[in-house]
């Protein structure tokens, strides 16, 4: 991590005192741009392909139903559990999924294609953390800065990866990541509460 700038947050888990330290996103982890993979679909594929269109508003992986099988072009896009794939294109203008980022939860399973970035996230850093910091509205803001283009927008990585987050220690992106993960998962039950809810009582 960069020793350059260390903050400390107002709001915090108070077993944590440490201030936070701030690092470049390509410092990150391994980051590696994706490439074409529509030669190689096939929809008896092993694999899913995570696209510009698998990507939802609210961060979460929508099946288009692309598939491919394991081949020389795919063999180094097959996604590990924890990385992260960030989308540096938007089909629209209003720039609502540009620099959002899926979470992987299951190792060789997914592919990702092209205009979308793998990052392997180093040790010292949590991906649940990160898939939150990432996709936090004023933190995408970011990205979305450097964002070009009129009826697709986009960003280049070699831009993106410059940008600067402040990051705290591995416990306390740990405790961050799972707070906001139950926090989720809490609001999602919830919406199927209501759903069920408004089924039976029509």
């Amino acid at each position: 991590m960069s020793e350059k700038i260390k903050k400390v947050p107002k709001l915090r888990f108070p077993e944590f005192t440490d201030t936070w330290e701030q690092c470049k996103l390509g410092e990150i982890g391994n980051c590696t741009g994706g490439v074409s993979l529509e030669s190689e679909f096939n929809s008896e594929g092993k694999y899913k392909v995570i696209s510009i269109g698998s990507y939802s508003e609210n961060s979460t992986y929508i099946d288009q139903n692309i598939r491919v099988n394991f081949t020389e072009k795919t063999k180094n896009k097959i996604l590990n559990q924890d990385d992260l794939v960030m989308i540096l294109n938007d089909k629209t203008s209003s720039g609502n999924i540009i620099g959002k980022v899926l979470k992987i939860e299951e190792s060789d399973k997914y592919v990702f294609n092209q205009r979308t970035q793998r990052i392997e996230p180093k040790k010292i850093y949590n991906s649940l953390f990160l898939f939150t910091l990432f996709n936090a509205p004023n933190i995408r803001e970011k990205i979305i800065k450097q964002s070009q283009g009129n009826t697709q927008i986009y960003v280049n990585w070699s831009t993106v990866k410059e940008i600067e987050y402040t990051i705290p220690s591995l416990k306390e992106q740990e405790k961050i990541g799972n707070f906001f993960k139950a926090f989720d998962d809490l609001i999602t039950i919830h919406q199927r509460i209501n759903i069920i809810t408004n089924v039976i009582f029509l």
